[in-house]
């Protein structure tokens, strides 16, 4: 897993000698060619919990349905 600067995450897919090619969760408006990203030292990790039936959330797992946090 990557980490813009915008806090945006996102996976490697290719990594190729001048370009990586990334999976971006999230919103890629403030993102541009040539931004510097981190990695953040872990794989891809998304709960599966009772909390989440019913709602709709991201690929990590985020709520996005407008109903809150999830209650845990």
């Amino acid at each position: 897993m990557v980490e813009f600067a915008s806090c945006v995450k996102g996976i490697a897919l290719n990594l190729e000698n001048e370009n990586v090619g990334i999976a971006v969760f999230g919103s890629d408006t403030a993102i541009k060619e040539g931004d510097l990203v981190k990695r953040i030292g872990s794989i891809m990790d998304v709960p599966a919990e009772k909390a989440m039936l019913g709602r709709v959330v991201d690929v990590l797992g985020v709520p996005i349905d407008g109903r809150g946090a999830l209650q845990r």
